[in-house]
């Protein structure tokens, strides 16, 4: 009788990881893909990512977006991100600046975002705080309305935070693949 009660709660334990495993926050694991974002020798030009000029974003009502989407970070004119004091943030360390995260409406699924520095070890950080997250996860039910907002547009206000100016890449990943977008992030 023991052994077919622990057999029993053997099996029940069994089920419920397989089914926590299946549960709606599982996408995070299988889109947290090896961090491929490329070196650069220190004082080398940084190769900031260029707009996507295939997608009318003022279609959207959103500023241009850098790189080959369909997630774009929004607010990087000339893919340069003017960083603010670290205070500004709740921080004694971390600079950072307000990006928006436009998605595309051809898009409907889940989007993690992490980075690091090209041109030096730093990783990029995301949100408020004294030391901030590693990565940013953006819901597919997750969206922010704004005038003339076309059905399926979604976008995701974020903070992007880094300990100092240099060349960096955002990894981004979707369901079926991964891209880097490259930036410089100055002392505003």
């Amino acid at each position: 009788m023991r052994s077919s009660l622990r057999a029993l709660l053997v099996a029940v334990v069994a089920a419920g990881a397989t089914a926590a495993a299946a549960a709606p926050g599982s996408h995070w694991t299988t889109l947290r893909r090896p961090l491929e974002v490329p070196r650069l020798a220190p004082g080398a030009p940084c190769p900031a990512s260029g707009i996507d000029a295939s997608v009318d974003f003022a279609r959207f009502g959103v500023g241009p977006g850098l790189g080959p989407g369909p997630v774009y970070p929004v607010g990087l004119a000339d893919g340069t991100l003017e960083l603010a004091p670290a205070r500004n943030f709740g921080s004694r360390h971390w600079l950072g600046q307000k990006v928006l995260w436009f998605v595309h409406p051809r898009y409907r699924g889940p989007v993690l975002v992490r980075g690091r520095q090209l041109d030096g070890p730093a990783r990029v950080r995301f949100e408020r705080g004294d030391v901030p997250p590693l990565e940013l996860r953006i819901l597919p039910t997750q969206t922010v309305a704004w005038a003339g907002q076309p059905d399926g547009a979604r976008g995701a206000p974020s903070y992007t935070r880094l300990r100092a100016p240099g060349c960096y890449g955002y990894q981004v990943d979707v369901a079926t693949f991964s891209y880097v977008v490259v930036f410089r992030g100055v002392r505003g």
